[in-house]
This record gives C-alpha cells, structure tokens and sequence, in this order.
C-alpha cells in the first residue's frame, strides 16, 4: 500500500476525534468573541484606548475589574493540551491493542512504521494547526487586556503565541508512547492528563522563572507590581532596619493599622523580582522548542518500542 493510500483509512478511523477536536475549538473561539467584543467595548468606552500608558488608576481598576469577570474562564485553557492528548494520542495505539485489530492493520501491505507516521502525520498535524488558528484568536482578544495584565502572566501565557500547539503536540506524542506501552485506553488517557498537569506546573514554577534572570524593583506599598504589565516572580516587604518580612508578619502589620488612614507605609519597602513583557516572544520560543523536542523523542520512544514489542 502507497503512503498516499494509507491516508483514507487513518482519515475514516480519526475523523471523529480530529472533528470532535475542530469542533470543541471553534465552540471556544465563539466563546472568545461573545467575551471579547464585550472587553472591546469596555476599553474603548473608558477612553483607555486614548490614554493609553497615561491612564488613572481609576480607569485601569474598572477595566481590570471588568475583564477579569468575562475572562476568568479562560484559566481552564491551560488543561486543553492534556485534553487533545487523553482524547485523540492516547486511544491512537492503545484501542488497537485492546480492540485486537493491529493484527489486521498492521498486515496490509504497509509497515507498523509507515502506518504511525501516517497516522502522526495526519492527526499531529491537523491538532497543531487548529491550535495555531486558535491562538491566533486569542492573541485578538487579549490584546486589549494587556494594558492591565501582561502576555507573560501565567494564564494567558499558555493559550497565546505558539505555546499551545507545541504543548498539544507534546501531549499527543506522549499519549501516543503511552499508548503503546501501556495498551489499556483508559489507563493511557489517565496518565497522559496526569502528566501534562505535572509538566504544566513544573514548567510555570519551576523552569519558566530562569528562562532569564529576574529584573529587581523597589517600591512603596503592598501591591507593586502585581496589577501591572510584568510577571512577578516574587515579592515581599522590607520594615526600617532591612528585615525582611515574611507574609505572617506582614499580614500582622496591616492588621494592626487597619482603620488607620494615616498609616502611609512610609516605615515599609515592597521588593519584587519580575519578567518584563518584552521577553514574550524569547520565552515563548524556549518553551516551543523544548516541548516540541520532547514530542519528537516521545514519538522515536513509540517506534522503538513497536520494533521491540509489535505484538
């Protein structure tokens, strides 16, 4: 069997996952117009758009109050990869396995090899190419956000640039090893989800803050930074003599003024390292290819255990 032929029964086998997939992606790009036309409106009608860098403070805690109501469900974007790998990877060779039916695909006139990458192929890239499309949209409907919030910050950060579609492309291959090895769909679903969730985490809060070292900044008050355009990576308070507070003690200190409006602070220093935005895209790259590098091992891990194990 040719390779072009190879693609029609790989296409009849997956068209349900690759079309449940489009479908669930264009239900949330629709999701993204409905809230942001509503964020547009808001931006425009508070005069942001006009002030720009100049805006009060006024202004940028109304907007943020507002785009945080209509954008909050947009954190849950951060399981999709894992999703589009439990769904469409994992069942890849693991339902074949349980359903008995390799025997019969794998003896057609084409190779184990031919008819995984076939299957890559069509399937790797048709998810990573609906995840582009759809970062795509999110970057529209971010960008007026990010006057208040930067593209740095970790949540929108996952679904913009091309962040997701080298993560979804990650969890495919690993779902797909996972597969393999393990044979059993539902186990493989459950331990493509559990890792990406690892993968997720450990990324933002353990390899993500030294893509590049963290700027230092002083300021005056309790909230530097944090409403701002930059990623901080961590913050804390500083009293007179230099010491450093921890967040008990500072909690303590506001305690005991509340009520007080004399209290200026004045007595406190807020320090706090962050990422600037302007590292967006290089983090982003870094991210990518780290990540699309470990699909291509999980993938040649795939072919490898097929030679060993076919059966």
């Amino acid at each position: 069997m040719s390779r072009p032929r190879a693609l029609w029964p790989t296409w009849r086998l997956h068209r349900t996952a690759l079309l449940t997939s489009a479908a669930v992606l264009l239900a949330l790009v629709l999701l993204l117009v409905l809230t942001g036309a509503p964020i547009r409106q808001s931006y425009h009608r508070l005069g942001i758009d006009a002030c720009r860098s100049g805006c009060t403070a006024l202004q940028l805690n109304v907007f943020a109050e507002q785009a945080q109501r209509w954008g909050l469900w947009t954190q849950f974007l951060a399981l999709l990869p894992g999703l589009l790998g439990m769904f469409v990877g994992a069942p890849l060779l693991a339902r074949e396995y349980e359903a008995g039916t390799f025997r019969f695909a794998w003896t057609q006139g084409i190779t184990p090899r031919r008819l995984l990458l076939t299957k890559v192929a069509l399937l790797g890239g048709a998810l990573v190419a609906v995840t582009l499309a759809f970062s795509a949209f999110f970057h529209w409907w971010y960008t007026p956000i990010t006057v208040v919030k930067d593209r740095l910050a970790p949540w929108p950060y996952q679904a913009d640039g091309v962040y997701l579609a080298a993560a979804t492309l990650f969890c495919f291959a690993f779902g797909l090893l996972a597969g393999a090895v393990l044979r059993r769909t539902v186990v493989a679903m459950f331990v493509t989800g559990a890792a990406w969730v690892a993968v997720f985490l450990g990324d933002w809060y353990l390899l993500r803050p030294h893509f590049a070292a963290p700027l230092l900044a002083e300021g005056t008050g309790t909230g530097l930074g944090h409403g701002g355009r930059s990623w901080v990576v961590d913050s804390w308070v500083v009293d007179a003599s230099g010491h450093r507070l921890s967040d008990a003690e500072w909690n303590a200190v506001v305690a005991l003024h509340a009520g007080d409006l004399t209290w200026t602070q004045a007595d406190y220093t807020t320090w706090m390292r962050y990422e600037p935005g302007s590292r967006f895209w290089a983090f982003q790259a870094i991210d990518a290819s780290w990540l699309v590098a470990a699909a291509v091992l999980f993938l040649l891990a795939t072919l490898w255990w097929l030679r060993r194990r076919p059966i």
